[in-house]
């Protein structure tokens, strides 16, 4: 049986960290962090490291090319482990989606993909976006919300459950700058989902609209009855 790759298709404040997290506590799955990746190279000076730190330092985005090499190199070290894995934020392009797939169809055969599109309604996303506070130790990293009807309030008032660190607000969590990344977001996503479903890939649909553990339920029952997970 091939290994899995769930990627997970949602805007900004959807859920997908949170899910992505369960998963793994749960499954032992693996997540990839393109951000992560490029921070790695970055730190052990390889080749691509260096490019990527170019184009930072001038303030742009890293290429879409350099990107899927990076995860390229990465599956290549997974595609022997039994675990499946999570694209949490990838691909954010209908040209890294095609780059995948030739991937997955040359290089790496051993893996199968799962799409799953993260619903919320729009309200509630500002809402969200607006009371999110993140661990500021960034080898931690966990979300919370300062809703007192959430089941992701923090224990103790701005202290991380996890590592006791101090949370704070992510500098582009701001009504200005959520309308500008959703505008980018909702302009790739259509682009995906249908490259994804001409390829005969099929498109679950997982509602965040719920506490957490309900979203991981329905989540959980989709990958069982149509993956085996």
């Amino acid at each position: 049986m091939s290994n899995k790759i769930f990627i997970f298709l949602g805007p900004p404040g959807s859920g997908k960290g949170t899910l992505s997290a369960l998963c793994m506590q749960q499954f032992g799955w693996e997540l990839l962090s393109t951000g992560n990746l490029c921070r790695d190279h970055i730190a052990r000076g390889t080749e691509l490291g260096k490019e990527i730190q170019r184009f930072s330092n001038q303030g742009l985005l890293v290429p879409d090319e350099i990107i899927t090499e990076l995860v390229a190199d990465w599956l290549l070290t997974k595609q022997q482990l039994s675990a499946d894995v999570i694209f949490d934020g990838y691909p954010r392009t209908l040209e890294q989606a095609r780059s995948l797939y030739l991937l997955l169809q040359t290089k790496l055969k051993l893996f199968g993909v799962c799409l799953v599109k993260i619903d919320i309604d729009a309200k509630l996303l500002v809402d969200r976006i607006l009371n999110r506070v993140i661990c500021s130790n960034k080898e931690c990293g966990h979300t919370y919300s300062l809703k007192s009807v959430s089941d992701l309030q923090a224990k103790n008032n701005m202290i991380c459950d996890h590592c006791n660190s101090k949370l704070e607000h992510r500098a582009d969590d701001t009504v200005e700058s959520l309308e500008q990344r959703l505008k980018v977001y909702y302009q790739h996503e259509q682009n995906i989902i249908d490259f994804y479903v001409d390829k005969g890939i099929e498109v679950c649909m997982i509602s965040s609209a719920q506490p957490k553990q309900q979203v991981f339920e329905d989540f959980k029952n989709m990958a069982l009855n149509n993956y085996g997970c």
